[in-house]
């Protein structure tokens, strides 16, 4: 599913309307049946109380017509428009015209107090918000930002039409307050503030509306939502006589005194996806506490710095390893000491095969920008936002509220598959093609989640999926995992080995899909 802005829609509806012909008055009727089909999910139409407040705009509009068909499947529905009958125009307006002609309740009004006794008298069980559209980007005043209090408010199930009111469509970002929704109905294709936050938090359920545009018609180059089809055609394939040899190798080089765990759940990762072998190369002082709990993975120890960092010695060893890999992970806990430093300036003109580059590694690569030219291989970057924030000179918060423009434009300048972690993380390659993924939550965020998702990545390469396939599917998996683990457990117990544990039932869930279909 494509992911647009507020133009972009915009421009998409101008080219239906003139260049296939399709009637706004059609658009907004279609809309507005989908949004009463949404409701049909939740409830039984028939008897159904449901107040629908309406803006001026094209929202108010699809207000109009939703309760129209509410109304024709036996619902009782009250209509309050926030402003006067001649502020409306065009589709709006028509529509308007029509709920009247139905007999349906509808009050003009600019007073809260006539809101306010419309809703305690009527006491709806639904309350469809069709205050804003997607391009509002201003603070709520006045009556607007009245009556989204009073649906906040309520007790009332809540839906959105397009976007929450209040959240801006481009970045999901609101000023002072907005409409916190059970459920939102998106015309034609999400819009970005549907997925990034906070707008995500406050859409409830997301449902995309078919307003009779063909999809098939509509251009490419906008970023994508990662959808289970993608991911189901991407799932490598296990061939019944194949041996560790088939399934590839990798080497993750990671570890440092106090940071053995950012080596063990990386390694641990790669192999559970299903790379046929792993290595993992790290300090010699840190192998007793790693070979007990890792007993499937090849240990490799390397030369130390006094701190039990890997020391620049260990160059010529590494670069023997990786020759055998089809897969190099680096950075996990490796920290930012100067002659480790040094080791990874002296590997990374060397290795020719795919790396992943995370963590500590793209801290260092921020101290020394100039080693960047200097890598061959192909890799992906999986930075969170204050790793490419050292590394860029943009401040995390900006990261953060641009992350699908920024991942696209560094993806570009660094000619490499850039991971851009968060909520949600975004995925981005050199030619400009991006996704958004719509899978994980808040147990994510904490320590060690970011070793075990480069892991997977890393696993999926190595049984050989394209640098961008595995950054899709690791990414996609790793939310999966989280997700299918809140059936046993919590946002706030999940940790990162956790998801280790819950990637059979992730890839089961898939595999499950698969067969249905």
């Amino acid at each position: 599913m494509r992911l647009v802005t507020n133009a972009e829609m915009k421009k998409i509806d101008t080219w239906a309307m003139n260049e296939l012909g399709i009637p706004s008055a059609v658009l907004m009727e279609n809309a507005g049946r989908g949004c009463v089909d949404v409701l049909d999910n939740y409830f039984p139409l028939e008897d159904l109380r449901v107040l629908i407040i309406c803006g001026k705009g094209n929202n108010g509009g699809d207000g109009f017509v939703i309760g129209r068909h509410l109304h024709n499947r036996g619902a009782l529905v009250k209509i309050v428009l926030l402003g006067k009958v001649n502020e409306l125009k065009g589709d709006a307006l028509l529509n308007f015209d029509l709920a009247k002609k139905a007999k349906l309740d509808i009050y003009p009004t600019a007073r809260f107090g006539n809101l306010d006794n419309v809703n305690r008298a009527f006491n709806p069980r639904v309350i469809v918000d069709g205050i804003f559209g997607t391009g509002f980007s201003g603070m709520p005043k006045g009556i607007h930002y009245q009556a989204i209090e009073l649906i906040n408010n309520t007790e009332a199930f809540v839906l959105s039409i397009d976007i929450p009111s209040g959240v801006n469509g481009d970045d999901g970002q609101f000023k002072k307050t907005c409409v916190i929704a059970d459920a939102t109905a998106t015309m034609c294709l999400p819009k970005r503030g549907n997925y990034l936050f906070p707008g995500r938090a406050f859409c409830g359920d997301l449902y995309t509306i078919d307003i009779g545009i063909p999809y098939s018609l509509i251009d490419n180059e906008f970023p994508r939502v990662i959808e289970y089809d993608d991911i189901l055609s991407l799932i490598p394939y296990r061939p019944p006589d194949g041996n560790k040899g088939t399934f590839g190798n990798v080497l993750v080089v990671a570890g440092a005194r106090g940071f053995s765990g950012a080596a063990a759940l990386a390694s641990h990762s790669a192999l559970k996806v299903g790379a046929g072998l792993v290595r993992l190369a790290a300090p010699r002082g840190i192998m007793d506490a790693l070979e007990s709990r890792l007993l499937e993975v090849v240990k490799v120890p390397l030369a130390q710095t006094a701190d039990e960092t890997i020391s620049s010695k260990a160059a010529g060893q590494l670069l023997r390893l990786a020759k055998i890999s089809e897969a190099v992970v680096l950075g996990p806990g490796i920290t930012t000491h100067p002659e480790t430093a040094e080791f990874l300036r002296l590997i990374l003109p060397e290795i020719t095969v795919p790396l992943i580059i995370d963590a500590d590694a793209i801290n260092i690569l921020a101290q020394h920008p100039g080693t960047f030219k200097k890598i061959k291989a192909p890799f992906i970057l999986t930075p969170h936002p204050g790793e490419l924030a050292r590394l860029v000179k943009i401040k995390p918060r900006e990261i953060n509220r641009r992350r699908v423009e920024l991942a696209t434009t560094y993806a570009k300048r660094f000619d490499c598959i850039l991971v851009l972690k968060g909520a949600p993380t975004v995925i981005a390659a050199p030619d400009g093609t991006t996704y958004v993924n719509p899978t994980g939550n808040s147990g994510l965020a904490s320590a060690g989640t970011g070793d075990v998702l480069v892991g997977m990545i890393s696993g999926l390469l190595a049984q050989g999926q394209t640098l961008l396939d595995a950054a899709i599917t690791g990414v996609f998996l790793h939310g999966l995992c989280a997700d299918r683990a809140m059936d046993e457990t919590n946002e706030y117990t999940l940790m990162a080995g956790d998801l280790i544990d819950y990637l059979p039932k992730a890839m089961n869930f898939l595999l499950r899909r698969e067969f249905a279909q």
